[in-house]
């Protein structure tokens, strides 16, 4: 073999050890920065605090939200404070107007203590409930402590799987929203 022969060889071999490092470099990179834990898309953060495990509710018994719909549900009886939150989860329901038909807003209070027809009329598409026995509100209280919560996200299958405390930031509870029901309903 000359030496333009060998020179020749040595430059296929160098292309083909480029081409390799090419291939498997990006991969070897990126296992190497799974190895040591850094992550190059960190998880979302959530306003919301999530129920670990989910808690189930019986939504069974309020036959006006239909079946498979994600409900936004707020526990009375209501004050000033559960009317700004009424109030803020109209405003986020109206401006999700892609997922309006699989999100309800549901208000459950004990008996005797609704809201008045004025209010109610003011909610267009809230869902009152009157909780004759109790057990709604107490599956509530155990999925997220009444003095810290403002309202409770519970999924299709009657799960309370998040909850927003009462200093939330409607901004990033509609945020939360959007990105759950992006990723859970199908449009």
């Amino acid at each position: 073999m000359n030496e333009q022969a060998r020179a020749a060889q040595r430059r296929s071999r160098l292309l083909l050890v480029g081409l390799a490092a090419l291939f498997f470099g990006p991969l070897l990179l990126s296992w190497g920065y799974r190895q040591l834990g850094l992550d190059w898309y960190p998880a979302p953060r959530l306003s919301g605090v999530l129920i670990q495990p989910p808690v189930a509710v019986p939504l069974d018994t309020v036959v006006a939200i239909p079946a498979g719909r994600w409900k936004l549900v707020v526990a009375g009886p209501c004050d000033e404070a559960c009317w700004k939150t009424l109030v803020d989860l109209r405003q986020i329901w109206r401006s999700l107007p892609r997922y309006q038909e699989a999100l309800a807003r549901l208000y459950v209070h004990p008996p005797g203590l609704g809201l008045s027809a004025e209010r109610l009329q003011e909610q267009a598409g809230l869902v009152q409930f009157e909780d004759q026995n109790g057990r709604l509100l107490a599956a509530l209280g155990d999925a997220a402590p009444p003095s810290d919560t403002a309202f409770v996200l519970v999924d299709p299958r009657n799960f309370a799987v998040l909850r927003f405390r009462k200093d939330y930031d409607p901004r990033a509870a509609r945020k939360d929203l959007d990105h759950l029901l992006r990723r859970f309903v199908a449009n």
